[in-house]
């Protein structure tokens, strides 16, 4: 088996895969890291979960000259959610590299923010099309010196009609420039895409199965009557962190939440009808453990990368076989194991068996589920999320924020949960039934000696 000394990729970037407990390369990464570090356009098919981030990430991070400052990588995504994960997953692999600034701009982020950051612009930016094209046309974003641009999602970026934005794009850039694209299926549109925009490309292509072996897939036969109650039965049998529910519809996902939310289980729902900062607030309580069920659309299917995420359950089945296999692709990533549910009637039986290359190593009637449920799932830990009013920018980091809630409201450090840093604000997990006790005392106490307001985020 190589390893990634093997791939021939620097000190700095050598020492993040190993913090982070990055061992072995996967396939997609063993093929695309040697062509990319050549300089070769690429075109890769990657299942989800098959690491494609760091396979196109670690070569642009290893190209980046940090004592220069301007746009220098150039990564397109179709959804916001996708632009914060692949720019989180980037900064992780990047962390030991000195002056290496990278930025996310997508719609819904002030633009004004924006503009004001590309006064000292980042070496990697990763960027919705409607964003980085309005940025093109208010002359705001350079992108005469990027030498990598990345089209993550291809068929994504394609299905959601943002062929123009992407010839702009494309257009803007200088013509000495390598060409990355990855997506999950290749339809014509993507062929034609590659076509257009890539020389000579070198294809590489991952697997041809979506679903990583470690999945165990579990269906459960019911009657469309029966689904809601199934579901609530299903996720009181089981241990609910990291789990994921789809529904196809925004109605579907608010009404199953509230039905979960009414049988006690903390449950949020996470869709496109919801405001930007609502849904990246959800977020932030499910990466906390603070809510331990997500129903979600689509929307979630893509860019939704959770370390912990153990279980999906499908309450609807999607419309194409590509997209069951995105959902389900979402558990079992980097070697951990999963399990998929399927719900599934006897028109979803028939779906399933026409779209072949479904697997399901159980079946199981409603009647086997009940009978199988002798003792009730043990219970997660309770969290709850605070939010502080200082971050990066405000020069706290974790080890500040573990100080204070040590010293100021007296926790034990293996008490408190995640932390995530923002540029000027915090969220940090603390045991719920001493929630409020912490908020007290650290809105009278201090955090790296600077008094923050401190809330229950909800």
């Amino acid at each position: 088996m190589p390893t990634f000394q093997d791939l021939k990729l620097n000190p700095q970037l050598l020492q993040s895969l190993q913090e982070l407990n990055y061992t072995t390369p996967t396939p997609i990464q063993e093929s695309a890291i040697p062509v990319l570090l050549q300089g070769k356009d690429v075109a890769g098919q990657a299942e989800t979960g098959s690491g494609k981030t760091a396979a196109y990430g670690l070569p642009l991070l290893q190209s980046v000259k940090t004592e220069l400052q301007h746009v220098q990588a150039l990564i397109v995504v179709p959804t916001r959610e996708l632009a914060l994960q692949v720019r989180q997953e980037l900064k992780q692999f990047g962390k030991n590299i000195d002056n290496l600034k990278i930025s996310a701009f997508y719609g819904g982020h002030a633009f004004s923010q924006e503009r004001a950051s590309l006064a000292h612009p980042p070496q990697v930016l990763v960027g919705t099309p409607g964003r980085l094209t309005d940025h093109l046309n208010r002359n705001t974003l350079d992108l005469t010196h990027t030498k990598i641009v990345t089209l993550d999602e291809a068929d994504k970026l394609l299905e959601m009609g943002f062929q123009e934005e992407l010839d702009q794009i494309i257009e803007a850039l200088p013509r000495q420039r390598q060409v990355v694209l990855f997506s999950a299926t290749m339809p014509d549109p993507v062929k034609e895409l590659i076509s257009d925009s890539l020389k000579d490309p070198k294809f590489i292509k991952a697997s041809s199965n979506a679903i990583p072996d470690q999945v165990k897939l579990i269906g459960i036969k019911v009657e469309q009557s029966e689904k809601k109650a199934t579901v609530v039965q299903l996720l009181q049998s089981l241990p609910q962190a990291g789990t994921v529910v789809f529904a196809n519809t925004r109605a579907a996902a608010d009404e199953l939440t509230e039905q979960l939310q009414d049988a006690g289980l903390a449950a949020k729902a996470l869709h496109g009808g919801m405001e930007q900062q609502d849904r990246e607030k959800t977020m932030t309580l499910f990466r906390n453990s603070s809510t331990h069920i997500l129903v979600a659309t689509d929307l979630a299917a893509r860019g939704l990368d959770i370390s912990s995420l153990e279980t999906i359950i499908h309450y609807e089945l999607p419309d194409d076989q590509a997209a069951y296999l995105h959902r389900s692709g979402r558990t079992g990533r980097a070697g951990k194991s999963g399990t998929v549910y399927t719900l599934a009637t006897l028109r979803d039986e028939k779906k399933l068996r026409e779209w072949g290359l479904v697997r399901m190593d159980e079946w199981l009637s409603l009647q086997k589920l009940q009978a199988a449920e002798t003792a009730p799932a043990s219970k997660a830990p309770a969290f709850a999320t605070l939010y502080i009013s200082g971050g990066r920018k405000d020069k706290i980091s974790p080890r500040d924020i573990v100080g204070a809630l040590i010293a100021e409201a007296g926790l034990k450090a293996d008490t408190i949960g995640k932390i995530e840093i923002q540029d000027r604000q915090s969220f940090v997990a603390v045991p719920e039934t001493e929630a409020q006790m912490i908020i007290s005392k650290l809105s009278v106490g201090k955090i790296k000696g600077r008094k923050f307001k401190v809330s229950l985020v909800n």
